[in-house]
């Protein structure tokens, strides 16, 4: 038997009013009768006004339902009126009620949480005043059936009643109804809530439907989160929830623990009741029991690579079976990083934090320096206070890292020779032994220049360290170096390249080494697109003071538009060319023929 209280209006002299009448209302089957539950009909109007019901008046419902619920449940007796217009406006508001025939409502809320079904909202119509009997009925759209209904106790709504002063029972249309149906069968299904007001017992005889939703369960809903994950001596320790529809034909949950992927151990969970979740997530069946604390027991040794866990309801009692699965995030067994790095004079200021999960009683902690070819160049071992330093940032971060809050380090290092000029890495290890070459976990820098590639005119191969000298491409660039490794400019370079061309004879058109013609002798020694004395020229400013032309410049001979002849200078007030037909590249004096200006590339 169902208690259900509704109110009926009265007139006193001028004023309508209510007084709280309660029934007893027997409860009925899962199909109601041969009776199928139909929708009233519904303008565009009154779906754009149940919109702004929705917006209006739930937001400020949603925070203070469970108080305006929790009273109105607690009503027996009070007299409370959902309006009252006043004398001098009576007949025009009831003009307006009478004129008013929408059926007004809203479904804010439904959860599966618990694995029953329970809905909230609320339904006011003015056609309220003939029908007095409120029931909920659940139907599911997908089997064309009702699966159940419930006589409501309507809850008091003030937010309702401000935004529809003039609908009657406004004040209270308000519902929160638990449905004892176990929602299992149901899952894959597309439900719709009816709100019906009935003159007639169990919601039949004359009634009016508000339908709700659709609300569709048959999409698999599953989420979770990890809220932490703690090293302990015996594993890991790992608390969280875990919500998935597939829990209701796969009872059984499991935690399992992967290492890059594999299986290291597998805990089988009792899930505890989390009122949170079941807030958040009440759509997902069950999601008020899903919460987990467990500790995933594991050889700490075995704690390396990437970590994850698997969250996994089965219907199998060892895990296995029909299983559905979620993933948490990666989390790092092995991680640090470089804090400062700084190179002054011949010592390296080091500093970090490195923590690993598998670490724990490695106690003996090193500096290694390799080079590009991974040869180590220098060793020493940490001691006092250069490691095990307090890194509480750490441990904020990697939480289940046992020694993430002590895992820092600061250290100088002497530059040896055999670091100096190349390209280096730093490893701080974790070792068990004493010698540091067993039984030992590292974290490896990046790369650290120690006076290596460009220095100044100079360039050392990071690898070797050793100095360029000659030609040399770097990053697929020609250059030229002399003997001492000094990098020659572009200017001597193409007068090195013009004068190791002499004796080659004159060519007309030629620009390789087989026979040049002037022009042919200044393209090849610079690298140049221009061909001719023409396009040459152009290449720059015209200077005039030709016994000063520096080192590469080109001289040309004639008319600025039109010079006949183009040469290389050598600074000393020669220069070397390729003459005429019959001789060879050659170097001449501008004392025996003069050039008439000159271009600095």
């Amino acid at each position: 038997m169902d208690t259900k209280k509704h109110y009926k209006m009265y007139k006193s002299n001028k004023n309508w009013f209510y007084a709280a009448i309660t029934t007893v209302a027997v409860a009925v089957g899962l199909v109601a009768g041969g009776h199928v539950a139909q929708a009233d009909t519904v303008s565009p109007d009154t779906i754009a006004q149940t919109t702004a019901v929705t917006s209006a008046a739930t937001s400020t419902a949603t925070s203070a339902a469970s108080s305006q619920q929790q009273s109105a449940a607690s009503q027996t007796s009070t007299a409370t009126p959902a309006w009252q217009p006043a004398d001098a406006n009576l007949n025009a508001q009831q003009a307006q009620s009478a004129a008013d025939q929408k059926n007004y409502g809203n479904l804010d809320n439904f959860s599966i949480a618990d694995g029953k079904l329970t809905v909230s909202g609320w339904n006011a119509s003015n056609k309220d005043a003939n029908y007095q009997d409120h029931y909920l009925i659940v139907y599911d759209q997908t089997q064309g059936k009702e699966l159940g209904r419930q006589a409501v106790t309507n809850l008091q709504r003030n937010d309702v009643q401000k935004v529809y002063p003039g609908v009657y029972n406004a004040q209270y249309s308000g519902f929160n109804n638990t449905f004892d149906l176990d929602m299992t069968p149901y899952l894959n299904d597309s439900l719709q809530i009816i709100s019906r007001y009935s003159n007639g017992a169990n919601g039949e005889g004359q009634y009016f439907d508000k339908w709700f939703g659709p609300i569709n369960l048959g999409k698999e809903q599953k989420a979770n989160s990890i809220d932490s994950v703690k090293q302990t001596a015996n594993g890991l320790q790992v608390t969280g929830w875990m919500a998935d529809d597939a829990s209701a034909t796969k009872p059984y949950a499991y935690l399992i623990l992967l290492k890059d992927g594999k299986e290291l151990t597998r805990s089988r969970v009792q899930l505890t009741d989390r009122a949170d979740v079941a807030k958040a997530k009440g759509t997902i069946y069950n999601s008020l029991h899903s919460g987990f604390s467990t500790t995933l027991n594991v050889d700490q040794a075995l704690l390396s690579g990437n970590l994850q866990i698997l969250m996994r309801y089965t219907d199998d009692v060892n895990g296995n079976g029909n299983y559905s699965d979620q993933y948490s995030k990666t989390y790092a067994s092995n991680t640090g990083y470089v804090d400062g790095y700084a190179l002054n004079n011949n010592t390296i200021h080091y500093t970090g934090w490195h923590a690993a999960t598998n670490a724990n009683g490695m106690n003996h902690q090193f500096i290694i320096v390799l080079d590009a070819n991974n040869h180590e160049l220098y060793r020493t071992e940490l001691t006092g206070n250069q490691k095990n330093i307090n890194r509480n940032d750490v441990a904020n971060v990697y939480s289940w890292i046992a020694n993430a809050s002590q895992s820092g380090f600061s250290v100088d290092i002497p530059v040896q020779a055999n670091m100096q000029h190349k390209e280096i890495r730093i490893l701080h290890r974790y070792s068990s032994s004493a010698d540091g070459n067993s039984q030992y976990v590292d974290f490896t820098s990046g790369n650290y220049s120690i006076n290596s590639g460009w220095q100044g005119d100079y360039y050392y191969d990071p690898v070797t360290g050793q100095k360029a000298t000659g030609q040399k491409v770097i990053n697929g660039v020609t250059y030229q170096f002399d003997a001492n490794g000094k990098l020659q400019s572009k200017q001597q370079n193409a007068v090195n390249r013009a004068l190791s061309m002499r004796g080659v004879p004159y060519v007309w058109g030629g620009n390789t080494p087989a026979g040049f013609d002037c022009s042919g002798l200044v393209q090849w020694a610079y690298g140049l697109g221009a061909r001719t004395t023409y396009q040459q020229q152009a290449l720059g400013a015209h200077h005039y003071d030709v016994a000063n032309a520096p080192l590469g410049a080109l001289l040309f001979f004639g008319s600025d538009t039109t010079p006949g002849h183009v040469a290389i200078s050598l600074g000393n007030g020669t220069y070397v060319h390729a003459p005429q037909p019959g001789q060879t590249v050659t170097v001449a004096s501008q004392r025996w023929y003069a050039p008439s200006f000159y271009v600095v590339l």
